[in-house]
């Protein structure tokens, strides 16, 4: 008889979770109240990447996923290519040592980090709107809505994580 072993069944675990988070963004497209969780996983690639700088290790498979993921989440949603790379590159390099040195409390970091997902996204979308003279974006109350119910999510999630 044959043994199942440990990694496969995170092999398994990972699969489903995949096709989980992949099943539930193309579900968000259909329903308006879901979250499009590019806050939490915006707040995810800061953390990991944090953790690589501290630690000088590799990404982990994880961290490619998180990519990939918001590359696919702003394509289904209607934002421009990249935006959200663009987005997390300009907050990585220009505001989170700041905000490293600057705040202690450290559940506000995990809210300004899913905060900062959303605005420098769509701030960065609307500067391609502009430079392609197309109509830009609107900022509404649907995108107030996702960073709290994701900012709670986030803190729940990544409360031990932030350095």
């Amino acid at each position: 008889m044959q043994t199942i072993s440990s990694l496969d069944i995170k092999i398994f675990k990972g699969f489903w979770w995949v096709i989980f988070l992949l099943s539930y963004e193309i579900a968000t497209t259909q329903f308006g109240f879901l979250p499009p969780l590019i806050g939490i996983f915006f707040t995810y690639m800061i953390l990991e990447y944090s953790r690589k700088q501290k630690q000088y290790d590799e990404f982990k498979l994880s961290w490619y996923f998180s990519l990939i993921f918001l590359v696919f989440a702003e394509q289904i949603h209607g934002f421009y290519l990249f935006s959200t790379i663009i987005a997390f590159l300009l907050f990585y390099n220009f505001v989170l040592d700041w905000l490293y040195t600057t705040m202690k409390w450290r559940n506000c970091l995990l809210v300004i980090f899913v905060a900062s997902g959303y605005v420098l996204t769509f701030l960065v979308n609307n500067l391609f709107a502009y430079v392609l003279n197309e109509p830009n974006l609107t900022f509404s109350a649907e995108y107030l809505f996702f960073i709290a119910l994701e900012s709670v999510l986030a803190i729940v999630l990544f409360r031990d994580k932030v350095l």
